[in-house]
């Protein structure tokens, strides 16, 4: 049987940090929200490993600061970790300094 390859790409971030909530809940409140990202991400990282998939995830600085530990699993899990930003701002909306900003903090 033929194998299919596909790209499996996961954004690591919380329900609160989406575009479509940025008017409800400002960063500066993500601290004080119920956070769920870890254990969503640790059932996906169990549901890959049954069936040996690999991903690549883009993870969001700011919850990579928050639990280190997570981007780690990811690792020793044999995916791919890549940068969403630090603080999940649409790029086309920030400036070139607010670009640059976001991207250290995020590495």
């Amino acid at each position: 049987m033929d194998m299919i390859k596909n790209a499996l790409t996961v954004d690591v971030e919380d329900y609160f940090q989406v575009a479509a909530l940025a008017e409800a809940v400002e960063p500066k409140d993500w601290g004080t929200m119920e956070y769920r990202v870890e254990a969503n991400t640790d059932r996906l990282l169990g549901l890959f490993d049954e069936r040996d998939t690999k991903a690549t995830f883009f993870t969001l600085g700011w919850v990579a600061e928050r639990s280190p530990n997570l981007v780690r699993r990811i690792q020793q899990a044999g995916h791919e970790i890549a940068s969403h930003g630090y603080s999940h701002q649409l790029i086309y909306n920030q400036t070139p300094k607010v670009f640059r900003e976001e991207t250290r903090k995020s590495k």
